[in-house]
């Protein structure tokens, strides 16, 4: 079992690397409005006889994605009693 952050790269077709499809890099985020890659890195991590490949950070939209969250101020902590969770 092995784990490793690569850049996200176009090789063009035939360059022997892995092969994600376009759609795919369009829903995680990673395909621009001109059709272009954006500068990204990917979380590969293989074990046994399977390979799994995901980008690392949060995918715009997903679950993950807090942009639409409102954000707090951290001038100042509020006691646990007091915060709206």
């Amino acid at each position: 079992m092995s784990s490793e952050i690569r850049k996200l790269r176009d090789l063009g077709n035939g360059s022997g690397g892995v092969t994600i499809p376009r759609d795919t890099l369009r829903s995680w985020g990673l395909i621009d409005d001109d059709d272009e890659l954006v500068d990204a890195h990917l979380h590969i991590h293989e074990a046994d006889d399977a390979i799994e490949v995901r980008p690392v950070g949060p995918i715009p939209g997903g679950s993950d994605d807090d942009s639409s969250k409102p954000k707090r101020s951290t001038g100042r902590s509020i006691p646990a009693s007091k915060a709206d969770l």
